[in-house]
């Protein structure tokens, strides 16, 4: 199955490439980024970015979850904030509202359904 083009800004893609020279288990988010659209300019809002608060539903088991896709450095999941170096944040980032995501995660394969998008922070 093809997958569909991500959308990455410029600022997010700079600082996950540099993340993932330095950190170890970085394959998927580097794959991720080789093929990805880079932004120069805005992103649409609609778009899962770094620092993006989302909601989105694992279709295999049913569960709904409202997360902030954040940095390694400020990962908390009792607080929603995923980390881009998880399985599911690296699936996350650059699809947008309505995507429906095929994704391996430790459990096995899952879909992830992106139900809302707030991009309370822009990068450009």
């Amino acid at each position: 199955m093809k997958k569909k083009q991500i959308i990455v800004s410029l600022h997010d893609y700079e600082i996950l490439k540099t993340l993932c020279y330095h950190a170890p288990g970085t394959d998927k988010l580097r794959e991720e980024l080789e093929r990805a659209t880079i932004r120069k300019g805005k992103v649409p809002a609609d778009v899962v970015q770094v620092n993006s608060t989302l909601r989105f539903r694992d279709e295999r088991s049913g569960a709904i979850r409202n997360v902030q896709l954040v940095l390694p450095a400020a990962s908390n999941l009792q607080l929603g904030k995923l980390s881009i170096l998880s399985p599911i944040g690296t699936a996350l980032l650059g699809y947008s509202t309505g995507d429906i995501i095929d994704w391996e995660v430790p459990a096995g394969k899952t879909q992830l359904h992106i139900l809302d998008v707030i991009n309370t922070e822009v990068n450009v």
